[in-house]
Parts: structure tokens; C-alpha cells; sequence
């Protein structure tokens, strides 16, 4: 028996996340043990509960900023070419993060 770790933690898993996990077992240098220990413990877990939420959401404003801009520009309302573009360049940015993150999180 393990005395510094009595505790075992059982889990079950396909035989792809099996070659999966050897696999990154393998090129970590590590034993299997050492590498799952790691893998929970070090890993910052962040809740992204609501993000798919926000997606479609983020990008009815952006076409609508993007609708409302395009009729300021056909109409010459000098006064709103300043601050919406770098609205609509703003919610560009929050758009790509987040269709970034969501790719990752595939």
C-alpha cells in the first residue's frame, strides 16, 4: 500500500481516450500516475456555463451595429462615424475571442 497516497480514485474510459491518455502519458516523460495527478491538480477549471448562450446573441449586436452603421454612413451622419466604429470594432474583437474559445472548447 501506498502510504503518502492511500485514496484511489476508479474511472472508466473507451479504449480511444485509453490510446489517448497513453499517448500523452508517453511524451510527457512521466509515469501514468505522475501525468494524471498533474493533469487534474494544475489545470486551472473555469466554468463556461452561458458562453454558447452569448454567442448567437453577440452576433444579432453586431449585425445590428453593423446595419445601424451602414445606414449613418448612407445618410452622412457625420456625428456617428466616429464612436460606432470603434463600438462595432469592439464587439469584432469580443465576437473573435469567444469563436476562438469556442473552437477550442469544440
Amino acid at each position: 500500500m501506498n502510504r503518502t497516497r492511500p485514496k484511489q480514485i476508479l474511472i472508466r474510459v473507451s479504449e480511444e481516450e485509453l490510446e489517448q491518455i497513453k499517448k500523452k502519458v508517453k511524451e510527457s516523460g512521466k509515469n501514468q500516475q505522475q501525468y494524471i495527478i498533474e493533469a487534474l491538480t494544475q489545470k486551472q477549471i473555469i466554468n463556461t456555463d452561458g458562453i454558447k448562450e452569448i454567442y448567437p446573441e453577440l452576433k444579432r449586436q453586431g449585425n445590428n451595429l453593423n446595419q445601424i452603421a451602414k445606414k449613418l454612413n448612407e445618410n452622412g451622419y457625420v456625428d456617428y462615424r466616429h464612436e460606432l466604429p470603434n463600438t462595432m470594432k469592439e464587439v469584432r474583437e469580443v465576437w473573435q475571442l469567444l469563436k476562438q474559445y469556442l473552437q477550442k472548447q469544440g
